[in-house]
């Protein structure tokens, strides 16, 4: 394995311009910095982050904190958020530290006391985040996937949840289902704190207030088995119930499962509309009409807002909202038992 004596040597430098090269803590010339880079990438050299951190004042990694790991596994979503992110870190070349504990408060006050991370990129965000708070409390860089109600010099993506569960509401309807219901990745979907699952149960209610048709929302842990259960219960309930909308992706198989052990074919019986990634919905056979979630798209911008924040590239905060989509495919169609 190369050192950084085996860089230098290679590109006929020193060690400490070697460590500048890296570090950026003292100018050096850009042919000299090119012929180090040049020698990095014949040697396939690998920098210990923590040791050059020691110099710098600075580890050059980022922690992820994302406690949303629910029973054995992260579902594929998850993986697209956490993979986005720490390609963008790569990017950057920054290292990546993944955190999936609940105990945000706890893991941040450990990271700035042990000097462990520059900043911290926060998923998984509640309306009022104690997270946030103890942040802007310590003055520590951070950035959000995600977003409070109080978003004051807080970098943060999101994605208009409210307007996206509008979208999957009004395309079922146009198909003429009059009885719609809407499983979100949470059982107690109620009393959760979290704005994009508030966001959704309230664009869901408006809408269909607004079309006068019936709906229901049936809160479910974020698996298969629990999506299953929930879908045979409303299924049991409600005879009419002619489409819904899964909030994950393993909620929707349990959808799917349930669906098909009552002999209903989808989209000729039953139509469904997934909360996925466009990868994933291309996987199902039919193919998922989905409320897409940009996984790719919010991992790097919020990962970028921190790094250029660190880098002192940015000095007003980011915040940017997307527009959510909907991609028809082939798991909704019209109801057939409509006047």
């Amino acid at each position: 394995m190369a050192t950084i004596v085996d860089v230098a040597r290679k590109a006929g430098v020193s060690v400490s311009t070697v460590s500048y090269a890296l570090s950026g803590t003292r100018p050096i010339s850009e042919k000299t910095r090119q012929r180090v880079m040049q020698a990095i990438e014949a040697l396939n050299y690998h920098p210990n982050l923590l040791a050059r951190g020691l110099v710098s004042k600075r580890t050059k990694i980022i922690a992820l904190l994302y406690p949303a790991f629910s029973g054995d596994y992260l579902d594929d979503l998850q993986l697209e958020f956490i993979a986005s992110v720490a390609n963008m870190a790569t990017y950057f070349r920054y290292g990546l530290l993944l955190v999936t504990s609940p105990s945000g408060e706890e893991d941040i006050q450990r990271f700035i006391k042990e000097k462990l991370v520059d900043g911290l990129v926060l998923m998984e965000v509640q309306v009022h985040d104690p997270r946030v708070t103890l942040m802007k409390e310590l003055g520590y860089p951070f950035s959000l996937i995600g977003h409070c109600k109080d978003n004051e010099g807080v970098s943060f993506v999101d994605l208009d949840f409210y307007t996206a569960l509008r979208l999957g509401v009004n395309h079922l309807t146009r198909l003429k289902h009059r009885e719609i219901a809407f499983i979100p990745r949470f059982e107690d979907f109620a009393n959760v704190q979290h704005n994009y699952i508030i966001e959704s149960v309230r664009g869901f209610n408006t809408t269909v207030a607004e079309m006068g048709i019936k709906g229901t929302i049936r809160g479910s842990k974020p698996s298969s088995r629990c999506g299953y259960e929930t879908m045979m219960k409303l299924l049991d309930e409600q005879p009419g119930l002619s489409a819904v909308i899964a909030g994950n992706d393993p909620i929707y198989t349990g959808v799917i499962q349930a669906l098909s052990e009552r002999g209903l074919e989808v989209p000729e019986d039953f139509s469904t509309i997934g909360i996925l990634s466009q990868r994933l919905a291309e996987r199902y056979i039919p193919k998922v009409t989905t409320i897409t979630i940009p996984s790719d798209q919010m991992g790097r911008l919020g990962t970028e807002f921190l790094i250029r924040n660190l880098e002192g590239q940015e000095s007003e905060p980011q915040q940017v909202i997307l527009a959510p989509e909907l991609t028809v495919r082939q798991s909704t169609a019209r109801y057939s038992k409509s006047l």
